[in-house]
């Protein structure tokens, strides 16, 4: 069953505020640590080596969360207008298809949007050696919600 408008929204909206919170999280700890040095000593190995790469990457894992939902409530549309549970199609052939439709389909600057979103996205999830530049988790959301 194709998701519901408000269910996907729903569901981005849910992404964006697990980022919020784990965003709260790694800069009180980084605080924490600076504020309380021996707090470091006490936190195990793996924690601190990768808490500082934590603080870099958060938001672009994300957007890659971000967009798994978007694409996961494209393809539910997209197998549903093919009658087809088990259609595999490319992301951006979805965007292109799902929006582009006369008449009745979406502006070509969202569906560009949607685009500069998924390759944000295949930078971060696919370590694409193309790098489409820094778009943080609210620019995301609102690309993806249009």
């Amino acid at each position: 069953m194709p998701y519901r408008r408000f269910e996907f929204h729903q569901r981005l909206t849910e992404v964006c505020g697990e980022y919020e919170a784990a965003r709260v999280a790694v800069d009180r700890l980084r605080g924490d640590l600076i504020a309380t040095p021996d707090l470091g000593k006490r936190l195990e190995a793996a924690v601190r080596d990768h808490l500082e790469a934590a603080h870099r990457n958060l938001e672009g894992t994300y957007i890659v969360r971000l967009f798994a939902a978007f694409e996961a409530a494209l393809r539910s549309c997209d197998r549903s207008k093919h009658k087809d549970p088990t259609r595999q199609t490319d992301a951006s052939i979805m965007i292109d298809e799902i929006g582009g439709k006369r008449n009745r389909g979406i502006p070509l600057s969202v569906r560009e949007g949607a685009h500069a979103v998924r390759r944000v996205r295949n930078f971060w999830a696919h370590e694409s050696d193309e790098d489409p530049g820094p778009m943080s988790i609210d620019k995301s959301r609102a690309s993806l919600q249009k």
